[in-house]
């Protein structure tokens, strides 16, 4: 009888402990996206084990339970909740700001809590679409503009020449876009500098002499670029 009794005293203390360690973990908590640092991405715990996820495309989390140091995420791959799933994550360490992870490659994520996750979300979502057509040449530009941050694609088919396609990072100074383009062409990974000018809603790119500096191929002159014959992205709809 005694055995028994301490059997049940031990765990009901133990779910007892869960269940304030999970109140603890419980809100939004965030970390910077990889490439697309003024963007976060993360989900919502809440104080009922109902989960949410913020800006992860094909993970839609809805529920999260916790035993012990590990923290189990369940949701689904799309939004009509087929395809299941679950994440097991270890807790490293959790306070008031902060929640370290571990992956179960031994890899760790830092996430911090947020207030505002429904901001995170439509930030993310602004995406302007442009394009440049002439005759058999196109180039298509996606990018987002957060406080004067900019992410995206550019991607470019011109007749007679090697396409690329690449990621787009950098800032807008006034009505100027200046960004490191980095691409794949024929195999190759290569970085150059693209500076281009908005004009009524467009954005045309311009062209200079260039040099290579620290393994990217940059303008030697910004004040010296050429836009009169720049290709013109003009915005479009995104498809």
């Amino acid at each position: 009888m005694k055995k028994s009794f301490l059997f049940i005293a031990i765990t009901s203390c133990i779910f007892t402990a869960c269940s304030k360690e999970s109140g603890s973990i419980s809100g939004s908590w965030v970390k910077a996206i990889d490439e697309q640092s003024q963007h976060q991405q993360g989900f919502t715990l809440k104080d009922d084990g109902n989960a949410s996820s913020i800006n992860l495309k094909e993970k839609h989390y809805d529920r999260w339970e916790k035993f012990g140091d590990l923290l189990i995420l369940r949701g689904s791959k799309n939004p009509d909740e087929t395809d299941k799933f679950s994440d097991t994550l270890k807790i490293i360490s959790v306070n008031d700001s902060s929640l370290v992870l571990k992956k179960t490659d031994g890899a760790e994520i830092i996430y911090t809590k947020t207030q505002v996750p429904g901001k995170l979300i439509r930030a993310f979502e602004a995406i302007d679409c442009y394009q440049f057509a002439a005759k058999q040449d196109t180039a298509f530009l996606h990018i987002n503009v957060t406080d004067n941050i900019v992410s995206g694609d550019l991607e470019y088919h011109l007749f007679e020449k090697d396409s690329n396609k690449g990621k787009l990072k950098g800032k807008i100074i006034g009505d100027t876009l200046v960004a490191d383009y980095t691409f794949l062409s024929e195999g190759t990974t290569s970085v150059r500098q693209v500076v281009m000018i908005k004009k009524d809603n467009n954005y045309i790119e311009g062209f200079g002499d260039v040099q290579e500096m620290d393994n990217k191929m940059s303008f030697v002159n910004r004040a010296k670029l050429s836009f009169k014959n720049g290709l013109i992205f003009k915005k479009t709809n995104c498809r």
